[in-house]
């Protein structure tokens, strides 16, 4: 089984979400035709480039935190990302992107759990370390675990009521730190629920 997605990640606040777009689109050829050999001489793959994991996987931590909750291990597969000598040539534009698409603060607050947790060389973090961002997400990690399985403030029950009302006391928890996606996800909620209902999906 595969699922198949129409756009590589999005963000719940519009005007970040055109600007994501915006940058898939810009991107896009260039990632499509990166190829690595495998070994052993069993031909290439294609495969995206690390400038576009960066970006990538963090977005997609970041849409975790507000729907499903994330893992440690989701944590440290983004740390081997981060790892990578091919960083090291464009942090400063890395950094500009992570500025434009609104992740800069939970970027930092990822990077304190990269050297709290992980022990990260500062050398290797992409931003600053936020320590009171990152302590909440940690948090937020430890409490919900990986897709939020293990999260004992679920108190609204399985039911599709139910899953959606917890995820109005989430946004409610995140507005402090995260306002423009956590006001903007209940309104994404809707317009994606009729958006489904017109295409049928």
């Amino acid at each position: 089984a595969i699922e198949v997605h129409f756009t590589p990640s999005y963000m719940f606040c519009p005007i970040h979400n055109r600007i994501m777009q915006k940058w898939f689109e810009e991107v896009m050829g260039e990632q499509c035709n990166h190829r690595v050999s495998l070994p052993d001489g069993y031909g290439e793959i294609h495969v995206p480039q690390v400038s576009f994991n960066v970006i990538y996987i963090l977005s997609h931590l970041y849409r975790h935190i507000f729907t499903e909750g994330v893992g440690l291990r989701q944590l440290l597969d983004y740390y081997y990302v981060l790892i990578s000598d091919d960083l090291l040539l464009i942090r400063d534009r890395v950094q500009k992107e992570l500025k434009e698409l609104g992740l800069w603060k939970f970027a930092g607050g990822i990077m304190y759990i990269m050297q709290e947790v992980f022990g990260m060389p500062a050398s290797r973090l992409i931003v600053p370390p936020n320590e009171k961002y990152g302590k909440f997400v940690l948090n937020e990690v430890l409490e919900a675990g990986n897709f939020g399985r293990h999260d004992a403030r679920n108190r609204f029950g399985r039911s599709k009521l139910g899953h959606n009302l917890q995820r109005v006391y989430r946004d409610i928890r995140l507005v402090r730190y995260f306002p423009a996606e956590a006001l903007c996800e209940p309104l994404f909620r809707i317009w994606h629920f009729f958006w489904r209902l017109k295409y049928k999906k």
